[in-house]
């Protein structure tokens, strides 16, 4: 079993958060999405795919899951979750063609469904998760946005990633097209490994090395979590901050 700890804040400069998420133990699911398109129409994208995913979860999941082997559940999970995120893709890109208000909002999306020390870890944008354990912290998704490219086509360096002015432009997002595909992987847990969903109002204010020395200096996955928020909130808190920590039951 999964257990979570998650925690968002407006930040420092904004009025209003455009992040949402649920963490459920009893279901063993989190979902972070961090909503785009501007005031308030930002909110209804994120808000309605986290709705709309916690209910595919929670209400289609087959009740047999737990009778199958791992291999099975895995990808049986991988088929189910390719195809609800492509139902909240559809659900909010339609409400954007039936009103011109929501043309332009989208979501990213970040989730985790828990099949014993297994996750399922599903990823669209750049919203991150990572991967602590042992002193190392490893991201374990790939942000779909136009600096991450540029580095990954050796035309710009990870430090000039993090600095430059275009770093929010996102090239993959839900509910922006008509059609998205979602990154989806099955990660193994380790006994003391912690999983670490955020939106980019924490990865854009620390970097990868601060996350990680508070990851060690801290004790519960509450302390923590609100030790990340309050980091970043230090840094500027330019965004809203949003991080889901979760680890193996003892």
């Amino acid at each position: 079993m999964l257990r979570f700890k998650g925690i968002t804040d407006v930040g420092q400069k904004r009025d209003d958060n455009e992040d949402r998420f649920v963490v459920n133990e009893d279901r063993q699911y989190a979902i972070l999405a961090d909503g785009m398109g501007g005031r308030m129409y930002g909110e209804v994208a994120s808000t309605m795919a986290v709705e709309f995913l916690s209910r595919c979860i929670e209400n289609e999941r087959p009740k047999h899951l737990a009778r199958l082997d791992r291999n099975e559940q895995g990808a049986m999970l991988t088929n189910l979750m390719d195809e609800w995120v492509r139902g909240v893709n559809g659900a909010i890109y339609q409400k954007g063609q039936q009103d011109e208000r929501y043309r332009d909002m989208g979501t990213t999306l970040v989730a985790i469904v828990g099949f014993g020390p297994q996750a399922l870890l599903v990823h669209v944008g750049d919203s991150r998760a990572y991967s602590w354990h042992e002193g190392v912290l490893k991201q374990i998704t790939e942000d779909h946005s136009f600096v991450n490219s540029q580095v990954k086509q050796g035309m710009m360096t990870e430090q000039e990633a993090r600095e430059s002015n275009q770093r929010n432009i996102i090239t993959r997002a839900v509910g922006t097209a008509d059609r998205v595909k979602p990154d989806i992987t099955i990660h193994t847990l380790r006994k003391g490994e912690r999983l670490i969903l955020c939106s980019d109002g924490l990865s854009d204010m620390i970097d990868d090395a601060a996350i990680s020395a508070i990851m060690g200096q801290e004790g519960d996955l509450e302390a923590s979590a609100e030790a990340l928020v309050d980091a970043a909130n230090e840094a500027g808190g330019k965004d809203n901050i949003t991080v889901i920590l979760a680890e193996l039951a003892s």
